[in-house]
């Protein structure tokens, strides 16, 4: 240490002694809209519970036109038009039957009700949004639906084919050039969009270019057959968004609620859990780290999470390879994400241990949380997290050990020096 004899010095000390207080917490509403994907599916999960997801869309009558019709056009058929993200969560080798929807009230923004105080906003968003809880009444009978095997990575489309009667009442509006068709608010007063639902054992991506297209045909100049398309796209992306729900019933997180939001790990066979969509995330406290940083003759060189999590309990899903550190208040609402400045690093990635028992690790440096722990964070708490993004959009899981698993640990490592 610069500045101090080495009489003054009692030694660098390494301890892993502190206490780590870990739960599962679920958090408030998650934004979902225009996260540039359309999740659909139903999975069983044996840790997690049957989760299901459905994406909620408008479509408009974007730059259609009677005026385009040649005079004898006749409509021929209507097709729902899905292409794959890439993304998928679960087994895609098992069938999926997907369906559509017709809404039977308008996607309407709910607005924020007025100020929020500091203590209540949090990291996800600040403006009236819909959220993973978000849901609008529809007609349960489907418009259509199809069981495919999901083929998420081929990057092709899914085309479903709607009702023929849909198809002539939307291709006659058209022809007469219906002011439904011409105004866009008319129109979604008149169709109020679709929702997208599936089962199977796999939540599938689809992009957010959702189109309905009606196919039609006429005679040209030639004497020939002449096909053409009209197309309704998907309208004000901000207005989509994905509704997703669990059932945890027979699950170690069965009474976990938005009422009791947090399940502390000794409750949980010594684990804990994180899941996007549905706002899982890790709770760590440090009870005892008072007495270190209280202490006027010790002086912190380093602080290091240590977060072990086991492969085989995750398959067969695919560990994340990044995970961050939220900052909470003591409403548990995510303030701020987390960047140690000592190692200049706001997220963790994944390390695979070579040691034969199949562990994997992320070590998180937060020297700078321990060092101002006093001064900026007494009344806060740190949640484990996928990267916001990937909370919001995606299913991804991890299952964590706890302080007292013997087999997967979360603990604290502090290297400090003694000054006499």
């Amino acid at each position: 240490m610069v500045g101090l004899n080495q009489d003054e010095l009692q030694g660098v000390i390494i301890s892993d002694t502190f206490s780590v207080k870990t739960s599962t917490l679920l958090l408030d509403s998650l934004p979902t809209a225009g996260k540039g994907v359309l999740l659909a599916g139903t999975i069983s999960d044996p840790d997690l519970g049957t989760i299901t997801a459905a994406s909620y869309f408008q479509i408009s009558p974007t730059d259609i036109s009677g005026n385009t019709l040649p005079d004898d056009a006749k409509f021929d058929s209507i097709r729902l038009k899905l292409q794959y993200s890439g993304y998928y969560y679960g087994d895609t080798t098992v069938k999926q039957t997907l369906s559509a929807h017709q809404l039977a009230d308008r996607i309407v923004i709910e607005t924020m009700p007025g100020y929020l105080e500091p203590e209540e906003q949090n990291v996800f968003s600040s403006t009236a949004t819909f959220y993973n809880r978000s849901k609008v009444n529809y007609n349960t009978t489907p418009l259509t639906s199809k069981t495919l095997s999901p083929r998420p990575a081929s990057g092709d489309s899914v085309m479903m084919a709607l009702p023929v009667s849909l198809g002539k009442e939307l291709f006659s509006m058209i022809q007469t050039s219906n002011t439904k068709i011409s105004n866009t608010e008319g129109f979604l007063d008149y169709f109020n969009g679709i929702v997208l639902k599936a089962d199977g054992n796999a939540v599938i991506g689809y992009k957010d270019t959702a189109e309905v297209k009606i196919y039609y045909s006429y005679t040209g100049t030639n004497g020939l057959k002449i096909t053409n398309e009209l197309k309704f796209s998907l309208y004000n992306a901000s207005y989509q968004f994905n509704s997703i729900t669990a059932d945890r019933s027979n699950t170690a997180l069965k009474d976990i609620s938005l009422q009791n939001n947090q399940i502390a790990s000794a409750l949980t066979g010594n684990k804990t859990y994180i899941q996007g969509g549905l706002g899982l995330v890790t709770k760590i406290e440090f009870p005892t780290i008072s007495s270190i940083v209280g202490d006027k003759t010790i002086s912190i060189n380093k602080a290091e999470l240590i977060i072990q999590s086991t492969k085989a309990s995750n398959k067969p899903y695919k560990l994340p390879s990044e995970l961050i550190l939220l900052v909470a208040n003591q409403h548990d609402n995510p303030q701020s994400t987390f960047t140690d400045a000592a190692a200049g690093t706001s997220s963790i990635y994944l390390r695979n241990t070579d040691d034969g028992i199949a562990k994997a690790s992320y070590n998180y440096p937060i020297t700078d949380y321990i060092n101002n722990y006093v001064k900026s964070y007494t009344n806060t708490s740190l949640l484990l997290s996928l990267p916001v993004s990937d909370l919001q959009n995606t299913l991804t899981r991890l299952e964590l050990g706890s302080q007292d698993n013997s087999s997967t640990k979360i603990k604290l490592i502090i290297t400090y020096t003694k000054l006499l």
